[in-house]
Parts: C-alpha cells; structure tokens; sequence
C-alpha cells in the first residue's frame, strides 16, 4: 500500500499560512477567482496587516498594548426598543422555530415602515400588488449578520470579473479589500482638502468616464462583455473622515446620485453612523429618499457602530426587490439564515413608532454629548487645552489631572509637538480622527529615520507598545503625508495613556539629516557613476590592480546606469541633499541558492560625505525594505582587504559567515560575506 501523507500535513501544502499563529488580526485573505489584488488594494491590505498582526511582538499575550485603531463605538447602554424587543421575543418561547431566510414579514414590516418615516420613496414601482403608495413592499428588505456581510453579497450580485467599485479615498479599508475578494476591481476617488474632504460632482464624473474608457480599450469585449463601473461605495458619514453629507448639502447628494444613474452605476449609500451625526439638524441624508433614485441605490443601515451593539452583528438591506431576492438567495445558500433575534433587535432599533422615536431622542442626545466631550480631550491632548470649548474645559482637566499627575498634565496639555489634526477635517460623526505626524517626517530615533507609515507605527511601538491605523490603511490621498486614523471612543484613561504614549515619544527624537533618501532617477545616473568611480579609486586604491582602476571612467560608467536603469530603478536608493546624490545602495530581493533570501549589492558614499551617516542610513533604509518584501536575512559582500569596510558592517551588526573569490578585471581577490537579520 502506498504511504500517504496525513490529512493536516496534505492541508499545510495547500494553504502554508496556516503553518503560523497569529495573534490580533486573522489573515487578510484572498480574491475568490484566485487573482492578485490590485497595488492599490495591495497596499491597504499590507497596511492593515501590518497594524493588526506585524508590528505586534511575541510578549502581545502577556502584556497588552495600547490599540488606538479599535473600530468599538464608546461604552454605552444598547439602544433600549432593541434590548426590549429581543426580550419579548426570547420570552414568548418562540426559539424553537426556524426563521425564513429573508425575515419575518413581520419584522421588514417594521423596517419597511421606519425608512418610508425616513422617506424612502420609489417614483418607479413595478406592477404587483402588496406595493404601497410609495412604491415600496416588504421585499425591498432583508437582513443578516452585518453590513459587512450583506455588502460582500452585493458586490458578487452587481459585479462580473472586470467591473470596477469606486471608493472614496479616505475610507474604510476592509470594505476595499472585501470588494476585490467578492471578484470586483477597485479604483479610488480622492476626496481632497480644497474640497472639504466631501465628494466633488465633477471629480467623480470625470473619474467613472475615465475608467469606462480605459476599460473599453483594454477589453473590447474579450470577456464577451466590457467591464465598466458598477458601483460608487457612499460612505455617509465617511468612516473615517466623519464628514456629514445631510439636508444641508441635499443639493450635492442629488448630483452625486444623478451622475451614478446616468453612468449606469449604483450607488451603495453605507448608512451605519448615520444616527452618530452631531448636529441633529444635518444627519446624513440617504440618497434613496430622492425621488427617481431608490432603484439606483442600495442601502445599508446597522446596530454596531451607533446604537452601540456591535457584538450583535445586525444590519439590513433597502434596494430594489430585485437585487433583494438574489441576496435572499445568497443567504440561503450560505447561511441558510439570519439569525431572528437580531431581526427583532433592528426592528426594536428601526421602527416608525412614536414610542420608538422619543426614546431615540433621549437615548442620542446623550450619547452625541458623550461623543462631543471625547473629541474635545482629544483635542486637548493633541492640539493642548486651549482648542478645548469652555463648556469642557473644566471636566477635561479634572480627567487629564487624575489620570497623569498634576506636573505630567501640564506638560500633556500643550498639545504634542509637530503633531495637529489635518487642515479643514473636523470630524461631523463617528469617533475617529486623522492625526498628522508628516512633520517628524525623517527624524531619527536611535539612528533609524522615520520615513514612512511602517517607520512610524514601528516607533510608537518600540517606544509605548502604542498603534494605530495608518494613511495607507484608509486610503489617504495625500501619500507624501505621514498620518493615522485614532478612535476617541476608548475609555478616558486608556485614551489620555495613549496619547500621551505618543507625546512622550516624540520628545525622543533626534534631528532629521540635512538629506533624504530616496528611489533613484534617471537624471541621478551620472552623479551615481562618479561615485562609484572616485569610490573605487579611493577605496581600493592598494588592493586593485592600478591598471584596473585606471580603465574606470566616469562616461563608461554612466552610459551603463542609464542602459539599465528601467531594469534596476525599483532596486536602487540615493541619499541627495537638494539635487546632490550623496549616496546610493543597489539591493537585490531575490533569494539565491544559499540560505540568503536577499543582498546588498553595492553601498557607495560619495568621498567627501563618509562618515556623516549616509552609509548607515541607507543600509538601514535597505533593511527595511527587504524586512517589508518578507525577507529575513541579506548577504553583503565585501573585499578582505577593505578594513573601514568590514568594521563598518561588523559594527552594523553583520556577521563573516562564507568567503568566496571574485574576479575582478583579470586577478581573483578574495570577499568575505556578511549575513544580516532582518526581522
């Protein structure tokens, strides 16, 4: 009888990422066609990763850190109809049945009656005869266990291989990344400072005709149809700008909506913090109450962010009955059902009853007040108690005072340095905020530079065991900006040790160097040869033949860097002060047959700039790139004979572990190889 492998061992080969424990986040995941993820959703899911699971260490069980990324809404009382209607129904015995797979009629009754309260109108019913006078039925409703789940449904009903979702950039990142696993492409509409960080009509306009275009030409129905764009992703409020779009911008949401229907293009209209809006006068306003527009949008309302029962996991469904049958589908298919329990919680949450609207009103007057006081310690904490609104002022004090210490409140208070909440982004909902760090952008802690987001996050947590989301996770449209995503909704003294985590940090670093580092450009291949010239001839002079070094020229060199620069550019730093290239490092990513996983390939500092730090810097920066591409380990090889170099890696902390010949011009001279650690 042929042996065999067991049933775990066959499983570890086709899905070696098991091999792993994981604590904090689960893996991200794959497409469902098998496909890579786009660079941008690439981006976001590596961000995301790298947050929730990388830049934890081995101690996480025993000693937790300070998660400033949470997505929990404040520790609150659940919305009291939802607790009372799950009461009466575990009380009236009733478990023992199976519930319908699209809901109790009873219950998208209830919800049907809230929204049409809310006024969800359709101006274009279909002829059967249970719809109402606003054009609607029970069965343009269901529900399930999030909106995150209902949204994966969707996507894989209104989207063929090819078809693109359009999302807003900020936004929430797991959305994006869930949007290409359901087998759509994601594209990104970038939601910018001059205009308030809210959609602008033309943009989005422009954007849809510029991808239906593009896809016309690459497709030309290969597929036997052209991929175009079936969906723009309407975060209202935005998750996590917090911008509102309500009855006060009414007349921009028409545009919005008008511009989608032209273009054939739904319009996914995410409701969930809706009910957190501060200003009761201006809470979002959903695009399926505009007359003409409820066939062209589908909505989503929840109980997890506003209504605070996020362990519930509720939400549900408004569209059009005909996207609301294959969703029923899909459930039945997967689930078989919703749990009834949390279709009773919505309809307890979202119901048109007086009784259900008074409690409403009481219920977030209270909870808008709580939000509103923790956006203002924040505020105090990192733009310093003066930006604090007097009403405030006193309890944020008592709070930061009792927590830290009278002398360590004082200092918290004045804010923290070089940090500030980005220009023209005050949050109108929900409980986030960005912070803007891109002014320690290349300041150094302990000779490490922070030059990008995984620099960042890998300082705070270095020095406090603090994290947050990062710009890349949300989709920021500003790459050039160092910036993270904070939650306020944590409790006080777990927020005020958090932030002041970060202030006291920062108080740690050095000075950033009067240069930068970079990938490298066509117009620096000639600087790079010279160095490389004037660095062989310099370095080697009493070990290299003279009749070798004698052959280098500066016009040879160049013309070789230029020839092969699209080949190398990705694989190439430079350190260059203005438009002087000080220093480069070429590196290789690819594991060769040894037990080395990458290289360095060559660290050449220009003659006059050795010994500032630019051949540190740049080695670190190459470190930590092939650290960020999984690698573990790098080989650096360096002559035998070249002393300053071998004590400069051996004080970089790399070890000899092999010795080769190479051959350069016509002798053999000997190298030894340095191995580095990366992780």
């Amino acid at each position: 009888m042929l042996t065999k492998s067991s049933a775990i061992d066959r499983l570890l080969r086709e899905r070696p990422h098991l091999r792993e424990r994981r604590f904090g986040l689960p893996n991200i995941g794959i497409r469902h066609d098998g496909e890579q993820f786009n660079p941008t959703v690439q981006a976001i899911a590596d961000a995301i990763d790298f947050y929730g699971y990388e830049v934890r260490d081995e101690n996480i069980a025993e000693i937790p850190d300070t998660d400033l990324g949470s997505g929990n809404p404040v520790e609150f009382k659940p919305f009291p109809p939802a607790i009372k209607a799950m009461m009466k129904s575990l009380q009236e015995n009733l478990m023992y049945r199976y519930p319908y797979t699209e809901g109790s009629d009873e219950i998208r009754k209830q919800l049907l009656e809230y929204v049409e309260r809310e006024g969800f109108i359709n101006t274009e019913p279909y002829k059967l005869k249970d719809i109402d006078e606003k054009g609607l039925s029970v069965h343009n409703i269901t529900f399930s266990v999030s909106t995150s789940v209902l949204y994966n449904q969707i996507i894989s009903i209104i989207a063929k291989p090819g078809d693109v979702v359009l999302v807003t950039g900020p936004s929430y990142g797991l959305f994006t990344i869930r949007t290409e696993r359901a087998g759509a492409e994601v594209e990104v509409l970038e939601l910018e400072k001059e205009d308030g960080f809210l959609v602008n009509p033309s943009k989005l306009a422009n954007r849809i005709d510029e991808i239906n275009e593009s896809l016309q030409q690459v497709y030309n129905r290969r597929k036997g149809y052209v991929p175009r764009v079936v969906a723009f992703l309407n975060a209202n409020p935005n998750n996590p700008t917090g911008k509102v779009m309500g009855k006060k911008q009414q007349s921009l949401l028409c545009e919005i909506a008008n511009i989608c229907k032209v273009r054939g293009a739904f319009v996914i209209d995410d409701l969930v913090y809706r009910d957190i809006s501060y200003d009761e006068e201006n809470i979002a306003m959903p695009i399926a109450t505009i007359p003409g527009m409820f066939r062209n949008t589908i909505s989503l309302f929840g109980l997890s962010k506003s209504y605070s029962m996020a362990s519930l996991r509720a939400g549900f469904v408004v569209a059009d009955e005909i996207i609301i049958r294959e969703i029923i589908n899909k459930i039945f298919q997967g689930m078989d059902s919703a749990p009834d329990i949390i279709g009773r919680a919505l309809a307890g949450a979202f119901n048109a009853t007086e009784e259900r609207y008074e409690a409403h009103k009481t219920y977030f007057k209270e909870l808008r007040e709580v939000y509103h006081y923790k956006y203002n310690l924040l505020k105090a904490l990192v733009s310093g108690i003066d930006t604090v609104e007097p009403s405030f002022k006193g309890k944020v004090l008592e709070v930061v005072t009792n927590t830290l210490g009278v002398k360590e409140a004082r200092k918290i208070l004045q804010g923290i340095p070089m940090v500030d909440f980005p220009e023209n982004l005050e949050p109108e909902s929900g409980f986030f905020a960005i912070l803007d760090f891109t002014k320690i952008k290349g300041m150094k802690y302990k000779g490490n530079a922070i030059r990008t987001e995984q620099d960042l996050l890998n300082f705070f947590y270095a020095t406090s065991r603090t994290r947050f989301l990062v710009g890349q996770s949300i989709s920021w449209p500003y790459p050039e900006e160092l910036v993270g995503r904070v939650t306020f909704s944590m409790e006080d003294t777990r927020l005020i040790k958090g932030i002041s985590n970060i202030h006291n940090a920062i108080l740690l670093l050095e000075p950033k160097d009067d240069y930068t580092i970079r990938k490298n450009l066509l117009k620096d291949q000639a600087q790079m040869a010279r160095i490389k010239v004037d660095g062989w001839k310099n370095a080697y002079d009493s070990i290299i033949s003279q009749a070798y070094l004698k052959s280098l020229n500066y016009e040879e060199q160049t013309e070789r860097y230029e020839a092969s620069f699209d080949e190398y550019k990705d694989l190439v730093w430079v350190a260059v002060k203005e438009e002087e290239v000080l220093g480069y490092a070429c590196f290789n990513p690819i594991p060769n047959v040894d037990q080395f996983e990458s290289e360095l390939v060559s660290l050449y500092i220009k003659p006059t700039e050795i010994g500032k730090g630019i051949g540190t810097a740049l080695l670190l920066e190459t470190k930590k790139h092939l650290a960020s591409l999984g690698r573990k380990n790098m080989i650096v090889w360096c002559l035998s004979d070249n002393e300053p170099a071998i004590k400069f890696y051996e004080k970089m902390g790399g070890k000899i572990v092999k010795t080769k010949e190479a051959k350069i011009g016509d002798k053999y001279y000997k190298e030894y190889g340095f191995y580095f650690q990366l992780k």
